[in-house]
């Protein structure tokens, strides 16, 4: 056993004098429910068509995090992002405001895209509710200079205010998300010039560009950084252990690498820690999974102070094993279900 409950405890209520920004690419997370019994043939066209006969909005990508951060009690949240002038954008920007987050950094732009994730459930006879193909919609040019301006003014801004910066580098594909390359670079020597705050980058495609932030990677995402054009199909803990070592001399900051229903790989001063994955009876949707551990992975470093990096790779664990679980949704984990699923796997001391 890694820490106590009563240790966990501790951990939990220090997170209301926490404070942290989330500086990246927020997306809104729409649920359309469909029911397919009242489906009708088209009069126009040999199509039937999808009644919605509900609908549910949240947060996604870097809004997947601050969900979480919130969820855990996380006294104090900053959202800096670029939105739309457009209604998903009102939607987003309401969604953030309504869980606490402070959203005077968030860029209402006219001329974007507020990325967003279609989600179509649909429901028949026995009301078995299925997800269908995602529609999704993300920006398509390059921030203008003056936005990109703004971002990196509110970043000086705000960087004396926050304990912890956490990056959500979603947009796959270059210079078309928040996160471009003058901003990582910006942020890169903001955590150099500040080595008291946390910084945690998160990025699909981009991980390997970062430097003197700590990074969480999942194991694919690892490989690719360290393997340039790997297209393999599995990451063993062997190979994920070695992509830990390359990345370290860029960062010279703790890795974490995510091993899915495997847990997490730790790296710290060349040492390693792997903390077992929790076997979880539930239907799971693992969507959002890595969003929740940077949420506990940084309220605890910032709490705990950025040694304690097996503690923070402990929580991080424990709230995943609980979001995977929220199915249909963007899942959250609050402090009594962590202490609970803690119980459930390490039993009360």
């Amino acid at each position: 056993m890694l820490i106590s409950e009563e240790t966990l405890k501790a951990i939990f209520s220090k997170f209301q004098d926490v404070r942290i920004l989330v500086v990246g690419d927020y997306y809104l997370d729409a649920y359309w429910y469909i029911d397919k019994t009242r489906s009708s043939l088209s009069l126009e066209t040999p199509w039937h068509n999808n009644p919605v006969v509900n609908q549910s909005y949240s947060p996604g990508a870097a809004g997947t995090v601050t969900n979480n951060l919130k969820a855990l009690g996380v006294g104090t949240v900053y959202s800096l992002g670029v939105i739309g002038e457009d209604g998903f954008g009102t939607t987003l920007l309401s969604c953030l405001e309504e869980r606490g987050c402070i959203t005077e950094y968030m860029f209402k732009v006219s001329d974007w895209v507020t990325p967003t994730y279609l989600k179509p459930i649909h429901r028949g006879y026995e009301d078995v509710a299925t997800e269908g193909p995602r529609f999704d919609i993300e920006n398509q040019h390059r921030m203008p200079t003056n936005v990109e301006n703004k971002v990196l003014s509110a970043l000086n801004e705000c960087i004396s205010q926050v304990d912890g910066i956490i990056i959500g580098d979603q947009m796959t594909h270059d210079n078309l998300g928040v996160i471009t390359d003058r901003i990582r670079e910006k942020l890169c020597e903001l955590a150099l010039s500040y080595p008291d705050k946390i910084f945690l980058a998160d990025s699909r495609t981009r991980i390997g560009l970062y430097r003197n932030v700590i990074i969480k990677p999942n194991r694919f995402e690892a490989q690719r950084a360290v393997v340039s054009n790997w297209d393999g199909k599995t990451v063993d803990i062997d190979t994920a252990k070695q992509c830990a070592i390359s990345l370290s001399k860029q960062t010279h900051e703790p890795v974490y690498i995510t091993l899915g229903e495997d847990g997490i790989l730790v790296y710290y001063n060349e040492q390693f820690t792997h903390i077992s994955g929790i076997d979880i009876k539930e239907n799971t949707d693992p969507v959002g999974a890595g969003d929740s551990v940077s949420a506990g992975v940084v309220s605890t470093l910032c709490s705990l102070g950025k040694e304690h990096v097996v503690e923070s790779a402990l929580v991080g664990n424990l709230v995943a094993s609980i979001t995977v679980t929220k199915i249909g949704t963007t899942g959250t984990a609050s402090p009594d279900e962590v202490l609970r699923r803690y119980r459930s796997v390490y039993g009360r001391n």
